[in-house]
């Protein structure tokens, strides 16, 4: 890690420490599930996460998957900051059919969850800035959505996105780039459609996913590509094929949704992903001016 990275981490894990001195957040009144999976080091940037999120839009359940990391002084912190905070442990969304770690526990936790219930997936290093109504409306809609990549970024065919995908293979590829690459061996009859979106932020309309549809993809897909399908990265994409084939899925606008480096006026989410979390000082003046907006709406 470069020495600028380094100052800025320290920056940060300073600034956010004042999220302690915020209000606790209580119950909201739509009827949402608002879901992230954290583990030890990130609770902190989770309570400024979930609280950045909530007061825009008030989730009525936050749920959290916590990683075996979290322990019991960090679970009665969250509790002090969340009281109506629903804990429920990864090792209970280990499922026969399915990878474990590399995030799918919080695929299969949504899978139970968005039976009967909106669920909005928020990674804990999410910040929001300003209101987010195409979020809401998506929630108020009943439409599932996914964080695009790109300021103008089309969901594709499945034939489509392997179209795209193959191309850019070189034999020394992500998962992820080789599981679109097979997108198209993969849905030969058009059931399924994607786009390259990040699962740090999405949204799942009821009914719009369950355990056998992930376990259905993932068995597939598992038989393309072999045991590149436990690495990192198949989680997002599964999760992206999932919102993109739902009916109506809406891909965030971008750059209004996006990581710092394409921050602009118009930015209201940002999403800071680990390649550029720390490039600058921007993450822990966000989380300084987040708390003071906190503070000062007690």
């Amino acid at each position: 890690m470069k020495i600028s990275e380094r100052i800025y981490r320290a920056h940060f894990n300073w600034a956010v420490r004042a999220i302690l001195d915020t209000p606790p957040l209580h119950a909201g009144q739509s009827s949402f599930v608002a879901l992230s999976m954290v583990q030890h080091r990130d609770v902190l940037p989770y309570l400024l996460a979930l609280k950045s999120f909530a007061r825009f839009l008030q989730p009525s359940r936050v749920v959290l998957v916590a990683d075996p990391t979290l322990d019991a002084d960090d679970r009665a912190l969250l509790r002090s900051h969340v009281p109506h905070i629903e804990v429920r442990e990864a090792s209970e969304f280990h499922r026969a059919g399915i990878p474990k770690g590399g995030c799918w526990e919080r695929l299969s936790a949504i899978s139970e969850l968005a039976k009967d219930a909106y669920v909005v997936q928020l990674d804990a290093d999410t910040v929001s800035i300003r209101d987010l109504p195409q979020v809401r409306q998506c929630i108020q809609q009943g439409t599932s959505f996914s964080l695009g990549t790109e300021d103008v970024q089309p969901v594709m065919s499945c034939a489509e996105a392997a179209a795209w995908a193959k191309p850019r293979l070189d034999g020394q590829d992500h998962t992820q780039l080789v599981a679109e690459s097979n997108l198209d061996r993969f849905d030969s009859s058009g059931e399924f459609r994607y786009a390259r979106g990040c699962a740090g932020f999405a949204g799942f309309a009821p009914g719009t996913i369950s355990p056998n549809l992930v376990e259905k993809i993932s068995n597939r897909m598992s038989g393309l590509v072999g045991p590149l399908w436990s690495a990192w990265g198949t989680e997002q994409f599964t999760s992206n094929l999932i919102v993109c084939s739902t009916p109506g899925a809406a891909l965030l606008p971008h750059p209004t949704y996006c990581h710092p480096g394409r921050k602009t006026d118009a930015t209201v989410f940002l999403h800071f992903i680990g390649f550029v979390r720390f490039a600058s000082a921007l993450y822990a003046t966000t989380a300084k001016q987040i708390c003071q907006e906190l503070v000062s709406a007690k």
